[in-house]
């Protein structure tokens, strides 16, 4: 009597058991009846980074790794084995920079026996441009290697009348001084910044040193679109036109010296006696130091501001009797 207790206790445990492991085994027969039946997914293999690669880091067996994966999804440029991308008598280095999981594709490591330079990851149609900035200009150094920026210029059209103006928009950042690589994420203060642009492009930003300063505006880097662009002056601040400033006057032209005026002297002031001898007839002069009127010749008249004296009055004839 003591032993079927027992027995009863073990049958019922067997009974639960094997009613657990009928009814898992129904549920999944019945969730793969409902999936939907399809082809196969064909699979490959791609090769990604094992560990975070940096610019100029040498292609390893350590850092690299081929993992499975959907071949209708490959990425295109990607490598399947390992023995594609390392060779033991050369070396390649990472170009641009790689998060653990990431494909190693071609654009982002450079070829047998290539260096990590500038300008390996320029773009076939851009040039690298680098101009100068400070603290203040370069966004107090949070400017990085990777990241997209606006320049502004800001210049003088007019005396004491400076403008700024948007020249370039969603310009990438190649480098900071000598650092290229994007993996640095603390400010620091650069003094030259090189951009990746095209020709044109260059030409405006060298243009744009010489005739004015100019500024970076750090963008967002999923803002990729262009803003609308205005000129701004003066009076955008809320000061007004500046203050103008008197022109200084012109230098008087010389003025030429008035002709000197010639003053003709008076005519003397003749007095004359009329002499009649016989039938001769005479003038004699009256006074001392008088030249006889006779021998007196008429001059041409003088320009003069002085009035022209009135002639003597002619004396009366003098009738002189018979000599004895």
């Amino acid at each position: 009597m003591a032993k079927r207790p027992v027995v009863l206790l073990v049958a019922a445990v067997a009974l639960g058991g094997a009613s657990v492991f009928l009814a898992r085994q129904w549920l999944t027969e019945a969730v793969r009846s409902a999936q939907p039946s399809g082809p196969a997914i064909e699979m490959s293999t791609v090769v990604v980074a094992r560990v975070p690669l940096s610019f100029g880091d040498k292609l390893a067996p350590e850092n690299l790794k081929a993992v499975d994966w959907p071949a209708g999804a490959r990425p295109e440029g990607s490598f399947t084995t390992l023995d594609e991308l390392i060779s033991a008598s050369e070396e390649r280095v990472v170009l641009r920079s790689m998060e653990p999981g990431e494909p190693v594709l071609a654009t982002k490591v450079s070829g047998f026996g290539g260096r990590a330079t500038l300008s390996t990851i320029i773009d076939e149609s851009m040039r690298a441009v680098t101009i100068r900035v400070d603290d203040v200009n370069g966004v107090a150094g949070f400017v990085l290697p990777g990241d997209r920026v606006d320049i502004m210029i800001t210049r003088e059209v007019e005396r004491e009348k400076p403008i700024t103006d948007i020249l370039l928009q969603s310009v990438k950042v190649l480098g900071v001084d000598q650092e290229a690589s994007d993996q640095k994420d603390k400010p620091v203060v650069a003094r030259a910044v090189t951009l990746e642009v095209t020709p044109v492009q260059a030409q405006k930003l060298t243009l744009g040193q010489t005739v004015g300063s100019l500024s970076l505006s750090l963008r967002n880097q999923l803002a990729a679109d262009a803003t609308e662009q205005r000129t701004v002056t003066l009076a955008d601040l809320g000061r007004g036109e500046p203050a103008r400033t008197a022109p200084e006057p012109a230098a008087a032209a010389p003025v030429a010296a008035p002709a000197p005026v010639v003053v003709a002297p008076p005519r003397p002031v003749v007095t004359t006696v009329r002499v009649v001898r016989g039938t001769t007839a005479t003038e004699e002069a009256v006074g001392r130091g008088r030249t006889p009127a006779a021998a007196l010749a008429p001059e041409p008249a003088a320009a003069s501001s002085s009035p022209t004296p009135e002639p003597a009055p002619t004396p009366a004839p003098v009738l002189a009797g018979p000599a004895s």
